[in-house]
């Protein structure tokens, strides 16, 4: 059977005479190759007793759900003639798979197997059904079973008492009267009737009326005019008027706080500039001084001691690393001075000048202030608006 399958080598019942268990993993991974082409089984791996344990129940379950075919995992580990037992249906349909003629027609045959599952299934929904109401049916036979002696005993009961006809006639005169009044009731109800519809209906029409009036007066309330709509329209329009004066005093009070602010920034900046210019002046006032004290010094060489005094007052500018850095800030200052007169146009050549000049910036800086203090108190009278 194998050799007509065309397995990949030969074997006999001989070579199951004694466990194999190499030979049946590598013929039980061929079989569930051929119905699961893509499993995931590999007869080399089985090295250990877990491996192998592992293994067979794998392929027990891929031949379960691929081919129902059903295999005992205990006798495929024992590796002997009862797993060739074991492996032989699956052996069988793979024979009778290519041993059947492809050209023959199979149409008949699966229409019978699928008239027989569709029958099968009818059996099982109705066997469904039935076992659901199994319950309910022999709750109600015992139910009905147990009736029978407790309506026996009763009626044995009733034969055995003495029926008195005055009481039974009593209770027939009762329930006849009973039945009468009811059917008195009724008879009133349905005379009440009448009566009834006509109260609606009057109900109805007092309500229809009440509607309308209603509506009257709504559209007369919608029409009417109040006395005070007049004078209500006339300050409306006044209040526009006067809301359009306030937003347009508010953006007036907005653009002069504004304009104020602008001037006193400029009018800080030109005291800055002034009060700079003013030290840089006084500054160069006391350079130049300074180098004529120097000059008369150098030329008057008969009066030692005094150059010595003039010497020694005189303040020493510069610091402990010598000469070198101190000459060069005589010459940064010397570069100052020289672009601030010609900034400023100031002469050192005439002191009078340059005293004449500080005066007049410094007449200019405090006219300016004053008339900023009363631009400001110009300013400052429109805010109460």
């Amino acid at each position: 059977m194998t050799r007509s399958l065309r397995y990949p080598r030969l074997m006999s019942i001989e070579n199951f005479r004694t466990p194999n268990f190499q030979l049946v993993a590598e013929l039980l991974e061929w079989i569930v190759k051929k119905f699961e082409p893509d499993a995931t089984l590999d007869a080399q791996m089985i090295l250990t007793e877990a491996d192998r344990v592992n293994f067979i129940k794998n392929a027990v379950l891929l031949m379960l759900q691929n081919s129902r075919i059903k295999m005992n995992p205990k006798k495929l580990y024992m590796a002997d003639g009862y797993a060739v037992q074991e492996l032989l249906p699956a052996l069988r349909i793979l024979y009778l798979a290519k041993s059947e003629d492809p050209n023959m027609d199979n149409t008949p045959k699966w229409s019978q197997v699928k008239n027989k599952l569709s029958a099968k299934m009818q059996e099982v929904r109705i066997t469904r059904q039935l076992s659901s109401q199994l319950p309910e049916t022999g709750a109600l036979l015992s139910e009905l079973l147990s009736k029978p002696e407790y309506l026996t005993n009763q009626h044995e009961k009733a034969a055995n008492r003495q029926v008195q006809l005055a009481e039974t006639e009593k209770l027939l005169q009762g329930t006849v009267q009973g039945i009468a009044l009811e059917a008195e009731q009724i008879s009133t109800k349905l005379n009440n009737v009448a009566s009834d519809e006509a109260e609606l209906d009057e109900k109805i029409e007092r309500k229809k009326r009440e509607y309308e009036q209603l509506q009257k007066r709504f559209a007369k309330l919608q029409s009417f005019r109040p006395q005070y709509m007049d004078e209500y329209e006339r300050f409306e329009e006044r209040l526009k008027k006067l809301y359009e004066v306030y937003v347009l005093n508010f953006r007036n009070l907005t653009y002069l706080r504004k304009v104020h602010d602008d001037l006193a920034r400029s009018e800080r900046q030109r005291q800055e500039e002034l009060e700079k210019a003013m030290r840089l002046a006084v500054e160069k006032m006391r350079l130049e001084q300074e180098k004529k004290d120097a000059i008369g010094i150098h030329d008057d060489d008969t009066d030692a001691p005094l150059v010595d005094r003039r010497q020694s007052v005189r303040k020493v500018y510069g610091n402990m690393m010598g000469g070198a850095d101190s000459d060069d800030e005589d010459e940064d200052d010397d570069d100052d001075i020289i672009r601030m007169e010609e900034v400023n146009n100031v002469r050192p050549d005439h002191d009078e000048d340059v005293d004449e000049e500080v005066d007049n910036d410094l007449m200019v800086g405090i006219n300016v202030k004053s008339s900023n203090d009363d631009a400001r108190s110009d300013l400052s009278s429109g805010d109460d608006f």
